[in-house]
């Protein structure tokens, strides 16, 4: 057994301090000072970190005694050990005076970083953990470290102070893709919450300098449409054809675009760009919706009703009826002028049943009932009735565009 236990020593002396020519002899101050670490040690292989924390003080101690120079000492791992006895005895102060006592001792940054560390996945205190890989980066430089402080805030749900830090990394790392992504994208709410959207609209914007052949679509939407809100048409269009030259798959953008140009009364374009949003998603009601009011705007009648009936079919909302609704208004008025003959009483009650089929949904609601009451008021009267006036519609050519030209009769 004893020679069992020499021969241990040997080879902790041999591994702790490679130079060395030859092992200890046994009963010199060396051979003890090493027999105290080893013991220590093996306590602390075995978890028995109570038994362990006395020879790893007293191997501090004698190692410092035999080598007065810092930079000869041989236990140069007994911090970490001492310490981890102290953490899973739940001691933590304890276990970071010893880190704080090897950093000062040796000027070795790891120190400073195993403490961050067994806040982190030891003790779980991530905010106490940020502090100290704060210490670690100001020491070593290293720009990764201002990640793994972030994530630490994030962690210790303290967003505000994550988003500083890596708004920070950010800066001295532009070309981290993904991290621009997870500020901006999964935690957009919160960096709009607490430095408004005009500065994260910016921060979208470097990100597009920063790296201008990366996929940007979410933030397109918010930022064309504060140009849009603004009136700023021929910006989103410049805006719109660099984004599509780059990302010509971006759905968002095309509908953007479409938007632009609607108001600016280029309904032809616009409807080449909706066009060109459909091919990527014919599935999206809303923007066969959008379709369906740039056909009403280009006079096509026919075209607004087929596609909002379209936009039926996937989506149980009030705007296709409303669609249809201003199409027969619309159509009344290039039929009929300003004179209000029987066909257009006529189309005015079809239309008054699309408004109040679409005034059943509350998007459109308000709106559908008053043109629903508008439509009414100018259709077939009681006189009409008695005159026998009514079914005109059916017959009239400039009507023949209606799929659907069935009202209820008021003289019922």
């Amino acid at each position: 057994m004893r020679l069992l236990f020499t021969l241990l020593i040997m080879t902790l002396a041999i591994m702790t301090k490679p130079v060395q020519a030859q092992a200890p002899k046994e009963g010199t101050p060396e051979f003890e000072c090493l027999k105290v670490w080893s013991t220590g040690s093996e306590y602390w292989k075995n978890k028995e970190y109570a038994n362990a924390i006395p020879f790893f003080k007293q191997a501090m101690e004698c190692d410092k005694q035999l080598r007065p120079e810092k930079e000869k000492r041989i236990f140069t791992s007994v911090y970490e050990k001492l310490a981890d006895c102290y953490v899973k005895l739940k001691f933590t102060d304890s276990a970071v005076a010893v880190f704080k006592f090897g950093y000062a001792e040796t000027k070795d940054a790891q120190l400073i970083y195993k403490i961050g560390e067994m806040y982190h996945k030891q003790v779980l205190q991530f905010d106490s953990a940020a502090v100290y890989y704060r210490q670690y980066y100001n020491l070593s430089g290293s720009v990764e470290e201002l990640k793994r402080i972030a994530g630490m805030l994030v962690e210790a749900a303290k967003y505000k102070d994550a988003l500083v830090v890596y708004d920070e990394y950010l800066e001295k790392n532009p070309k981290d893709q993904e991290i621009w992504v997870y500020v901006l994208d999964a935690f957009k709410s919160f960096y709009i919450k607490y430095f408004g959207k005009e500065q994260w609209l910016k921060q979208c914007q470097k990100y597009t300098a920063a790296l201008p052949e990366a996929p940007k679509d979410f933030y397109i939407a918010e930022l064309l449409d504060e140009k849009l809100k603004q009136g700023l048409y021929d910006e989103v269009i410049q805006l719109a054809k660099v984004i599509l030259e780059k990302d010509p798959k971006s759905k968002i953008t095309w509908v953007k675009l479409a938007k632009a140009y609607d108001a600016k009364q280029q309904h032809k374009d616009a409807l080449d760009a909706m066009l060109k949003a459909y091919a990527l998603d014919d599935k999206d009601a809303d923007l066969i919706c959008d379709i369906a009011q740039v056909y009403l705007d280009l006079n096509q009648y026919a075209r607004t009703w087929e596609w909002a009936v379209k936009a039926k079919g996937l989506k149980k909302f009030g705007r296709p009826d409303y669609l249809i609704g201003e199409a027969i208004s619309d159509g009344i008025k290039n039929c009929s002028g300003n004179v209000l003959d029987m066909p257009a009483k006529e189309a005015y009650l079809v239309a008054a049943k699309y408004y109040d089929m679409a005034s059943a949904f509350p998007d459109v609601e308000k709106n559908a009932k008053a043109r629903s009451s508008f439509c009414r008021q100018n259709g077939p009267t009681k006189s009409d009735c008695f005159l026998g006036s009514l079914g005109k519609l059916k017959s009239a050519s400039c009507y023949n565009w209606m799929p659907d030209q069935d009202y209820i009769s008021p003289c019922k």
